[in-house]
């Protein structure tokens, strides 16, 4: 089936000098831009290609080519505004602006340069400027604004979607930089919704919306309200070899079903069971915690209706070891040392990091997201972003069927995605994730 073309509207597109104050309308000259997300960075990104005939800045005899008569040198900022053919937004302006961080030279003719722009935000550039130093106590996701609200600073802040952690955790910065620390911390968050010592592990990613910083639960187990993976708006999609679609399903035009199978790696890992001895160094005792994923299924959110789909011969031994060190004594709560030292006296055996609830809970979580694994090609959808849930129909296999796949068939989370506009047509290509196999019905 051929792939269909769709127009997207630029209604902007622009680069500025901040030093000199001239600005470029690159519209005219636009040969493709690329805009990036992903549920694994820390920040989007976008690359454009640009033709450029030598009369883009300037008037009369002073034209120039944009690179020497703007000029670029890296830091200039980047205005978008685009339409999908749905009316959704794709915008980057003013405080939200892209910013150019390297600029590569591409082919030339006697007519024209090409030169090609990779993006950046403003908060990329920050987050070598600056270091976490401070202590933080309390909730984790607390801490989790602190830094993106006092480190860097970001003006987006107030359209960050931080979920709530159950847990707290005391920690300094170390002189780290912020999008380490803030990763870091995502692996040690419990969500608060009482699933202590089920599940655990969060992502901290960007998207058109803003930062985000949320539970694999969320993420990938579909809600009954509010959220990305509210059943109630998830968009549908189908994979038809013809023209023809269902009412409230929109077109996959290609796709791709990745065989991400690999037995000898997941034992390795420890992925299905494994042991983990945690030492407490203030009663100089070893506990053993077992992992076994057969015990999960009705305890975690899962997209498909099969999470241990792999044979039971495979799923029981140990297949890893792991050790760790309880945090006990450092770092005590309270808002000077007084109150830390009473804290730490009234429970001289409290652990500061819950690690016992959460580090096998999330090291699983992690290894299950990624277990099925879809790339699909649409046409351009700027609503779409990166950790939205959406739901599709894959055809069954064989010359004959006519019937829906029950096991590739279903709810998946948007892993990564990019919208490519070109001079002639856009389209939207999406990595889709998750847990298990199965098809749950659609609401």
């Amino acid at each position: 089936m051929a792939v269909e073309k769709d127009k997207v509207e630029i209604k902007e597109l622009s680069i500025q000098n901040a030093k000199s104050g001239k600005s470029a309308d690159l519209t005219g000259g636009i040969i493709q831009f690329s805009y990036y997300e992903s549920i694994l960075s820390n920040h989007v990104t976008a690359t454009m290609v640009v033709g450029d005939t030598g009369n883009t800045v300037g008037e009369g005899k002073d034209k120039k080519d944009l690179l020497n008569g703007l000029p670029v040198r890296g830091g200039e900022p980047v205005r978008l505004v685009a339409k999908d053919q749905e009316g959704n937004e794709l915008k980057f302006v003013n405080d939200n602006a892209l910013y150019v961080n390297r600029v590569k030279d591409g082919l030339s003719d006697t007519t024209r340069n090409v030169a090609s722009f990779d993006l950046c935000t403003k908060e990329f550039v920050a987050n070598e400027q600056t270091r976490v130093v401070a202590r933080y106590s309390g909730k984790i996701s607390e801490s989790i604004k602190k830094i993106l609200k006092n480190r860097l600073k970001t003006k987006n802040y107030k359209d960050s979607d931080i979920e709530e952690t159950a847990n707290s955790y005391n920690f300094i910065g170390n002189d780290r930089k912020p999008f380490y620390v803030l990763t870091w911390l995502a692996t040690k968050s419990i969500p608060s919704d009482g699933a202590y010592g089920k599940t655990a592990g969060y992502l901290f990613f960007e998207n058109k919306d803003g930062f985000q910083f949320k539970s694999i639960e969320t993420l990938i187990g579909t809600t009954e309200g509010g959220g990305s993976s509210n059943q109630k708006r998830v968009k549908k999609f189908e994979y038809t070899n013809t023209d023809k679609k269902r009412d409230g399903f929109e077109k996959i035009q290609k796709y791709n079903i990745n065989s991400n199978i690999d037995l000898q790696e997941k034992l390795t890992i420890g992925a299905y069971n494994n042991r983990t001895l945690f030492f407490d160094p203030f009663e100089f005792k070893v506990k053993e915690v077992d992992f076994d994923i057969s015990k999960q299924k009705n305890k975690v959110k899962s997209s498909g209706t099969e999470i241990d789909f792999v044979a039971e011969e495979f799923r029981t031994g140990s297949t890893r070891f792991m050790t760790n060190i309880l945090d006990v004594g450092t770092l005590p709560g309270g808002k000077d040392a007084a109150a830390q030292l009473s804290e730490w006296k009234s429970n001289p055996a409290n652990t500061n990091d819950k690690v016992r609830d959460r580090m096998v809970q999330s090291i699983m979580r992690y290894n299950q997201i990624f277990s099925v694994n879809v790339d699909i090609l649409i046409k351009a959808d700027f609503s779409l972003k990166a950790g939205d849930t959406i739901y599709c129909e894959f055809p069954g296999v064989g010359a004959e069927t006519k019937e829906v796949s029950k096991e590739t068939s279903g709810y998946y989370l948007i892993a990564s995605l990019c919208h490519k506009i070109t001079s002639s047509d856009a389209y939207t290509s999406i990595n889709l994730v998750r847990d298990s196999f199965g098809k749950k019905s659609v609401k």
